[in-house]
């Protein structure tokens, strides 16, 4: 009996929705297109004010570049006081507002305690903007998946499949660390409390789950986790890595129980960086041979763009996203996890600014570029309308000054855009500069955040120890 047509639609259509949900989805060919996974932008109602939000990114670099350089770094008393100094600028009109408080001398913005998730859109809605019109959406490289913007470019996330059956995983994407982890169904927070609305993982929730009792920790510059390594399957952008160890927290710092984005952390650094001495997923992913080569590539989305353009690429370069004709290839500093290279020189407006350092920490989990004293006053001194003022920089809201970063002999100019820190759409006045400056006046290390890679594809390769950068497109 011949079936009628479209109750043969209806049955193909019930067969698709079956397979879209087996517990072991596999890679599939290089050959058959694009593999992304969906991506939610996430609007967020801040309730930390922009001058403490600015001096929390500081603080997070400041313990950053001491963790590179092998130092202690600064206590949370030091870092408090940091903020509390900042606070104390505040007009009596912000101190009363509803949006300033002393928040934890931590980051809180990364992994993300700026306030609760207000909007949450699939990667099918597409949100208006305030002119009416529509974000757009952008296709994405094989084996990519795209990036999620946590709050106002403070965080970067993708999500992640793991587990039998496979659940989805909000994951901070951070080239600055070592360790891959999510939360367990056992997490608890530092304070006792719960870790919060989050995605957990452990042996009631997987059936591919293993726990090797084996403890691990980690303590970053915006907070800790600990707990055991486990195995499970891990799916990144539909490739598939059976067994793959990794991290479960079972307490974690209030900065990460009290974020209501991310259930975990995907450190992307060198494998040195790795305190559970497990490899980085992309080292996985090249030994289990689902790619060529151990490089992971970014395309940072910017949240006043109006767009969803951000992916993370692993095993190669999306030719699509930069302009090859300013691409460079530089080595990395040696004996070193993070991702460190020669900074060639600074310019702004076209001329030359004298600069101290010339060693630059390149990190996604770095909002801001933050860099040495008299070099952030030297820079800010070639800016028209630039001000120091109660101790950090402003820049006019409308800047259009062309800064830029010379690497391996190429220029990169800084989007004026992103001299300014969470402008808000502010067109007048004075906004908060997204280059920040070192307490330490003998720190010669710059740390080059989103401030920057925002206006570059950025590219590490774990197996040559370099890093690739060229202007985004």
């Amino acid at each position: 009996m011949q079936l009628p047509a479209p109750f043969i639609t209806l049955l193909s259509s019930i067969i698709l929705a079956v397979s879209s949900v087996d517990a072991r989805p596999l890679k599939a060919p290089r050959d058959s297109g694009m593999l992304t996974l969906p991506m939610r932008r996430i609007q967020r109602d801040n309730h930390i004010h922009v001058e403490l939000r600015h001096q929390q990114h500081i603080n997070r670099a400041e313990r950053l570049v001491a963790r590179a350089a092998g130092l202690p770094g600064p206590s949370d008393a030091v870092l408090r006081a940091n903020l509390e100094r900042r606070a104390s600028f505040l007009t009596p009109e912000a101190k009363r507002g509803k949006r300033f408080n002393i928040p934890s001398p931590e980051l809180l913005p990364r992994p993300g305690l700026e306030g609760t998730v207000s909007n949450v859109a699939s990667q099918n809605d597409v949100k208006p903007n305030s002119s009416g019109s529509t974000s757009k959406q952008s296709s994405l490289a094989k084996q990519s998946s795209q990036i999620d913007i946590d709050g106002a470019d403070t965080t970067y996330v993708a999500d992640v499949l793991i587990g039998t059956p496979p659940r989805s995983f909000a994951i901070i994407l951070d080239s600055g660390s070592g360790d891959f982890w999510v939360q367990s169904d056992d997490c608890t927070s530092e304070d006792g409390g719960g870790c919060g609305n989050h995605t957990f993982l452990g042996s009631d929730s997987s059936s591919s789950f293993v726990n090797t009792k084996t403890p691990w920790d980690i303590t970053y510059g915006s907070g800790a986790a600990s707990g055991d390594i486990v195995t499970d399957t891990v799916v990144f952008a539909g490739m598939q890595l059976k067994n793959y160890t990794f991290g479960i927290a079972n307490s974690i710092s209030e900065s990460f129980s009290g974020d209501t984005v991310a259930d975990g952390l995907m450190g992307l650094g060198k494998a040195s960086l790795s305190n559970q001495n497990t490899p980085t997923p992309v080292q996985a992913l090249a030994d289990a041979g689902l790619i060529n080569t151990a490089i992971t590539s970014y395309r940072l989305p910017r949240l006043v763009d109006d767009t969803n353009n951000g992916e993370v690429t692993f095993g190669g370069l999306d030719d699509s996203k930069f302009d090859s004709s300013t691409l460079v290839t530089i080595k990395t500093a040696p004996n070193t996890g993070f991702w460190i290279i020669d900074l060639g020189g600074v310019s702004v407006n076209g001329v030359d600014v004298p600069i101290a350092g010339n060693n630059s920490l390149m990190d996604t989990g770095t909002t801001l570029l933050v860099v040495p004293a008299d070099d952030a006053a030297a820079i800010h001194a070639q800016i028209p309308g630039a001000k120091l003022t109660n101790g950090h920089y402003t820049v006019p809201c409308d800047t259009t000054a062309s800064v830029a970063l010379t690497f391996g002999g190429k220029a990169f100019t800084i989007d004026p855009k992103d001299l300014v820190f969470a402008g808000n759409g502010r067109t007048s006045g004075d906004c908060t500069s997204g280059i920040g400056a070192f307490s330490d006046a003998n720190n010669n290390q710059w740390l080059v955040g989103d401030s920057f890679l925002k206006s570059v594809y950025f590219s590490t390769n774990a197996d040559d120890d370099t890093v690739t950068l060229a202007k985004a497109i």
